[in-house]
């Protein structure tokens, strides 16, 4: 019995002897297992930086679009809301054309000087102007366009300053820091401007709202101040265009969005300016058929008038001069005012227009036969509108200046 039981339990001994040596790993084997476990960590940590990049990618894309949305969202939000006017700055009305701007009326303002800030520079802007302009790079790359974009808009509208709706003046524009931070022109950007590659990564889009700070307490007080609020809406702007919608429907040329220097007859800023024709590469569409400053004249013809009633008729409007003003952006219920400056004796006044046929203008108000002696010279008239839809194209650089997005959206008007 002994004998047997010293048997079992060297048996048993050698089994878990055996069981030992067969659970342990040769040195190949561990090299291997290393091996296998960098290379896997190699792929962990580059799909970890993939994933990184990925998302910083993303974060900056999406904070490109959102500086698109807010700034065409801001700018969709007043121009839709532009009124037509042919005083757009701000003066003392005491002239002979109550409501309207006649010349000298500027309003001066100690605190800002003139209101003459916007627009042309020193110049009164009777009315709601786009400029179109362009710069250009010294060094462009074969990637980038030497010609950029430095359009411009300047018009009226009620706009929200400081909790407050006014009726303000408006402008958009791209600006150079370096120039804003020596206070020039609220950093414009002039015509055919040449720029560095890395300067043009730096210009902002500004908007600059003007307003009279007017209340109960200074009405009638001669220290109204005209007063401005500017705001940068978006950095790393290098294109700003705007295009305005264009029909002349006496003619068989199709509508369409166009710039300034496309129209049919492109005109200079301010062509009957000698100092101001010469400034290269800028050009400008006011939205005003005639106005104060305009050297246009035109004639008006008395209604016939309703024999069985003694009514008299709606005055009819015309211009027939060399330029064949159509008067095409016009649309009933616009307003006209219309003035005689010597040699006739119509009644100025403001009319409204109830049809256009082929420019010839009936109005709704008739004037009385004892009034006018039916002289048909010497007539000016100012007719400002609004044109029924803008297209706005803003090209913005992310966060690192590279990687351009351009985005375009039109913008309805009430016009």
């Amino acid at each position: 019995m002994r004998i047997r039981s010293t048997s079992a339990r060297s048996s048993s001994t050698n089994r878990r002897i055996t069981c030992s040596r067969e659970s342990g790993f040769t040195l190949l084997e561990l090299l291997v297992a290393l091996t296998l476990a960098a290379i896997i960590s190699l792929i962990i940590a580059q799909v970890g930086s993939d994933s990184q990049e990925m998302y910083d990618s993303t974060v900056t894309m999406v904070e490109t679009y959102q500086k698109f949305r807010y700034a065409l969202d801001d700018i969709s939000e007043n121009l839709s809301k532009m009124v037509p006017t042919a005083s757009l700055e701000f003066y003392q009305d005491q002239g002979r054309s109550r409501g309207y701007w006649d010349e000298g009326e500027e309003l001066k303002d100690q605190d800002v000087g003139p209101n003459l800030e916007g627009g042309v520079p020193g110049k009164y802007d009777e009315a709601a102007t786009l400029f179109e302009r362009k710069y250009y790079l010294e060094d462009a790359r074969p990637d980038e366009p030497q010609e950029h974009w430095n359009d411009a808009i300047y018009f009226k509208a009620p706009v929200e300053v400081r909790g407050v709706i006014r009726l303000a003046n408006v402008e958009y524009f791209l600006a150079d820091p370096r120039r804003l931070e020596d206070g020039r022109s609220d950093g414009k950007i002039p015509a055919d401007e040449e720029m560095s590659f890395d300067d043009s990564r730096s210009l902002v889009l500004m908007k600059v709202v003007r307003y009279l700070d007017l209340d109960q307490g200074n009405y009638n007080s001669t220290e109204v101040r005209v007063r401005k609020v500017v705001s940068e809406l978006c950095s790393r702007v290098t294109d700003l265009r705007i295009e305005y919608f264009y029909d002349n429907y006496f003619d068989s040329k199709p509508g369409g969005f166009m710039s300034p220097s496309i129209e049919v007859t492109p005109e200079l800023v301010d062509s009957e300016d000698s100092e101001l024709r010469n400034i290269a590469g800028t050009y400008a569409k006011k939205f005003l058929y005639g106005g104060f400053m305009s050297r246009i004249r035109t004639n008006a013809i008395r209604g016939i008038r309703n024999v069985e009633t003694g009514a008299n008729m709606p005055v009819q409007f015309n211009y027939s001069g060399s330029n064949k003003i159509k008067f095409s952006q016009l649309r009933t219920g616009d307003k006209l005012y219309i003035w005689s400056d010597g040699g006739s004796a119509f009644p100025n006044g403001e009319f409204t227009l109830l049809y256009n046929s082929n420019g010839r203008l009936l109005m709704q108000e008739p004037i009385p036969f004892s009034t006018w002696d039916q002289d048909p010279g010497g007539l000016r008239f100012r007719a400002p509108f609004v044109p029924p839809a803008f297209r706005i194209s803003v090209r913005v650089l992310n966060e690192k200046g590279a990687e351009p997005r351009t985005l375009t959206m039109v913008v309805r008007t009430n016009g």
